[in-house]
């Protein structure tokens, strides 16, 4: 009988900011250390003080940076281990090493954007490539769909729960925000142009920052733009969350909202068609229906206290009984324990 808590597992990435895979990551091996599993992240590279190794320190989580990525060969074969990859470098160079060592391996597909040009090309391969693992995860149907292989579907995850029912605060004067990183794949630029017609019966907020932040700086005034911020610091002032995305796997800024009681609209994307429930924890847009998107808005903004209240508690319910990590880790340990069976069952020895 095959104990996953006597394995080791390797969660390999390629970083070099927070993002929603380090987001992931770092939740997983919390909770992975928090149960007595043997958990280290690995970062293929290093590219400079990396945000995410002071919460890895303070969480005690064990974590390297590998000089090149055959030094990742010694650290597959020295023990009964198991390599879980994220994103597509981590992906596709952690199939191959792990084949090279006959050690199972797991990948989890987190993105739902397959980009352009040369990241367009390593999306490609990263997919064509998927079948190389004992098993595959995608954080959304969409992204199984796509893969050209058996998945396991598993959503993105919360650490903590939020209670429903809580005491319910005025919205009235509270933020009409975008969160995320303001780059073409998150549509900041669709939020900005949504913002423009609507009457201020509230501020429109953008936390993030990116490559786009200084054009739509000088062209919205209408837009608060806060930069990068801690998020823990910035909830409360948020009543509404807007994800205008292009594309989207689960993004964890819905699942954090929605922990906070903040409703979500946003177009049907990813994971996020399973997640909200339209008219019910939150709206979904058709794609690129900019009106239906500004006529929500108006129509939350004309809610009563009490229909604000309904919502905000559906949406942490959501959120508390199916997102959370005591829910859906189990189910990443169950892919685990079936990736090592698989792997055995091939005649490969090294677990």
């Amino acid at each position: 009988m095959i104990d996953i808590q006597q394995i080791k597992i390797f969660q390999l990435l390629d970083s070099s900011s927070i993002g929603g895979i380090e987001t992931h990551v770092i939740k997983l091996a919390q909770w992975l250390n928090e149960h007595q599993y043997q958990c280290e992240v690995i970062f293929i590279r290093r590219y400079g003080s990396h945000p995410l190794t002071a919460q890895l320190k303070k969480l005690n989580i064990k974590y390297r940076y590998l000089n090149n990525i055959f030094s990742l060969l010694p650290l597959l074969r020295q023990q009964p281990s198991l390599l879980a990859t994220h994103g597509y470098k981590a992906g596709i160079l952690g199939r191959v090493m792990a084949k090279l060592c006959q050690t199972p391996v797991v990948s989890t597909y987190h993105s739902g954007d397959m980009g352009t040009g040369k990241l367009r090309l390593y999306s490609l391969l990263d997919d064509s490539s998927a079948s190389l693992a004992n098993k595959v995860i995608s954080v959304s149907n969409e992204i199984s769909l796509r893969l050209n292989t058996e998945t396991k579907h598993i959503p993105n995850f919360i650490y903590r729960k939020f209670p429903t029912g809580s005491p319910f605060f005025n919205t009235k004067h509270k933020e009409i925000a975008f969160v995320g990183r303001l780059s073409h794949e998150k549509g900041p630029d669709i939020f900005a142009k949504i913002s423009t017609t609507l009457v201020a019966k509230n501020t429109f907020t953008c936390y993030g920052d990116g490559p786009l932040k200084n054009s739509l700086q000088s062209k919205h005034p209408q837009i608060h733009f806060k930069g990068h911020c801690d998020m823990l610091k910035h909830w409360n002032n948020i009543g509404l969350l807007c994800i205008t995305s292009r594309f989207e796997g689960l993004p964890f800024v819905a699942l954090e909202a929605m922990s906070h009681g903040i409703p979500v609209i946003s177009f049907k994307l990813g994971g996020l068609e399973e997640l909200i429930k339209h008219n019910t924890n939150g709206w979904l847009i058709d794609r690129d229906d900019i009106e239906a998107f500004r006529i929500t808005i108006k129509y939350w903004q004309s809610m009563s206290a009490y229909q604000k209240l309904r919502i905000s508690d559906a949406a942490r319910k959501q959120v508390n009984e199916h997102y959370s990590c005591d829910c859906l880790i189990p189910k990443i340990i169950t892919v685990y324990h079936s990736a090592v069976l698989d792997h055995l069952a091939h005649g490969e020895p090294n677990v």
